[in-house]
């Protein structure tokens, strides 16, 4: 399972203070059975803070972050933001999750939801949206996301 945490949010899962949703999630990291997967410009952003990048040297050692080549990551963010489709001004996710096939972002920016959710840009299978924008506690249907099995497509 591939997942993609907006830097908008890695205090929640890297912080001193993280929200029950974001210990959770980083459990879910933790436990080897799935995989962040990070380039470009989000690297750049995630490496800001310093508990991530910690946790980001070990991690690559045991396959539970995935790194994507930068220029692979620009070119596919310059085409997105060329053809005007995306909402928000995360072109760079977006581009993100079509290269490495993620289908799980954990992000509280609506527009950036919307533009996950977009089938003609995630689509087989669709975006799902890991949140504490409206809810911080670790709800049942945030536990059923970390369960699903289909949050990344491999062999594409």
């Amino acid at each position: 399972m591939c997942a993609i945490l907006d830097a908008n949010v890695a205090f929640e899962v890297f912080g001193e203070h993280k929200s029950p949703t974001g210990e959770e999630f980083r459990k879910w990291l933790d436990s080897g059975s799935s995989t962040l997967v990070l380039g470009g410009k989000l690297a750049d952003e995630l490496n800001r803070n310093k508990r991530f990048r910690q946790w980001s040297r070990t991690a690559i050692q045991y396959g539970r972050l995935r790194l994507l080549d930068r220029k692979r990551v620009e070119k596919q963010t310059a085409k997105l933001h060329q053809s005007g489709a995306c909402i928000s001004d995360d072109e760079h996710i977006i581009a993100l999750a079509q290269i490495s096939h993620a289908r799980l972002l954990f992000s509280n920016e609506t527009n950036l939801h919307k533009d996950f959710k977009d089938k003609s840009l995630i689509n087989d299978p669709e975006g799902k949206i890991y949140s504490t924008y409206q809810n911080k506690d670790f709800t049942l249907g945030k536990r059923r996301l970390l369960a699903d099995r289909n949050l990344c497509v491999t062999g594409k």
